[in-house]
């Protein structure tokens, strides 16, 4: 039987909330005023990017983890756990390495930064330099990696080749056992509509029109690539396309003007309502810069929707150049403006990446495909486990 463990009970989240003292409460409120005291210190540090100190996380009651037979980690960054305390949680623990959180001194988004690999040693290019402590970085990276040494048994997951091979890359976790699994898609949510024609109507946009969809949580930070998509469209206008029609959803941090009519649908929490924009398009248009996979390229994806991205990350394993959807150079805007022209000129091409994209969708990344990996790691971890366990008896 599985348990979600959260931070904080949420009404759309089945779960059960941490316990924690009302001494470490106190201790963690004091750490959360503590956290403000930290940009004293850091007065070049980017604030376009997300760098957690995890030396200011909660606690938690390990006891209260112990109930399970194993702890599956997700999304642990920011402040929201001790990393030191995970040494005192006596069960096998899964750790998914969501993004580049765990293999650096705190961020998330390395971009084109490797001092990951050298302990983050030298001069952070997301930090800048410390005021009195110029060697924050590599203390905050040598006390992530000590809480991580002190865990017993830990095995990660990277949810895709290019991650895994990144995770090797590092220091972090020498002589830790990595799997790799991806993420997965629900395939029956995210599908091709019946009537896209009846989707498009509802959304405003004309018959005949075709749609160009672009979207992320932050569409316009430095991670996202963003900035791209006006480059893009402007040639394809100064080109001759006249008839196409811009999509947008996610949180749009700056008003952008496009040469084509665009629809701005805003951050978007219903899953359904998402499905239903990226039936809406006839591409989707995803020049991100920093993803260890890409959900939205897994969704529109399996929506019979092909991408045009870069290759960036993971985002290759998803998108199969010429097979599910076409991908430049990474930073290459004219090979990507090449790529969205060829697949507006040619029907038969577009229809062959949707074809194939939910093909691949369904055999790679559909729930039962990713629950059956995840079940066969959760029992060979537990065996191995045990068998320590009964040697150590």
């Amino acid at each position: 039987m599985e348990s979600v463990l959260l931070l904080r009970r949420r009404k759309e989240v089945d779960g059960l909330e941490m316990r924690r003292s009302a001494a470490r409460r106190t201790a963690d409120a004091l750490r959360r005023h503590l956290a403000h005291g930290f940009d004293f210190l850091l007065p070049e540090r980017r604030r376009d990017l997300p760098f957690s100190l995890n030396v200011l996380g909660m606690g938690f009651d390990a006891a209260q983890m112990e109930n399970a037979d194993l702890v599956h980690l997700h999304w642990i960054g920011g402040r929201t756990m001790d990393f030191t305390l995970l040494r005192h949680i006596r069960r096998p623990l899964v750790y998914t390495l969501h993004d580049m959180f765990a293999c650096t001194a705190g961020c998330h988004c390395p971009m084109d930064c490797g001092l990951f690999r050298n302990e983050c040693r030298g001069a952070c290019p997301q930090l800048g330099t410390p005021r009195l402590f110029h060697n924050l970085p590599s203390w905050l990276f040598s006390r992530k990696r000590l809480a991580f040494s002190g865990i017993p048994s830990l095995i990660l997951v990277a949810p895709s080749l290019w991650m895994k091979k990144e995770v090797e890359k590092g220091c972090m976790f020498p002589g830790r056992k990595i799997v790799q699994i991806y993420n997965p898609v629900d395939t029956d949510l995210f599908r091709p509509a019946g009537n896209r024609e009846a989707i498009r109507a509802s959304l405003g946009l004309r018959p005949g029109t075709f749609v160009i969809a672009c979207g992320a949580t932050g569409l316009f930070n430095p991670v996202k690539g963003g900035h791209f998509i006006p480059l893009v469209l402007e040639e394809l206008y100064r080109r001759g396309h006249r008839n196409l029609h811009l999509l947008l959803f996610g949180n749009q941090e700056k008003r952008m003007e496009f040469p084509y009519p665009c629809t701005n649908t805003g951050f978007i929490t219903d899953m359904k309502e998402l499905a239903g924009i990226y039936n809406a398009a006839d591409i989707f248009l995803n020049p991100t810069l920093q993803d260890v996979l890409s959900n939205v390229a897994l969704e529109s994806m399996a929506c019979k929707t092909p991408s045009v991205t870069f290759r960036t990350g993971g985002v290759p394993e998803v998108v199969l150049d010429g097979q599910t959807g076409l991908v430049a150079p990474q930073g290459d805007v004219q090979q990507m403006i090449s790529h969205c022209e060829r697949l507006i000129q040619d029907d038969e091409l577009r229809r062959t990446l949707a074809e194939k994209g939910r093909q691949h969708a369904e055999q790679t990344f559909s729930y039962p495909v990713i629950a059956a990996q995840h079940a066969a790691l959760y029992e060979e971890t537990l065996r191995e486990y045990h068998r320590k366990g009964n040697e150590k008896g």
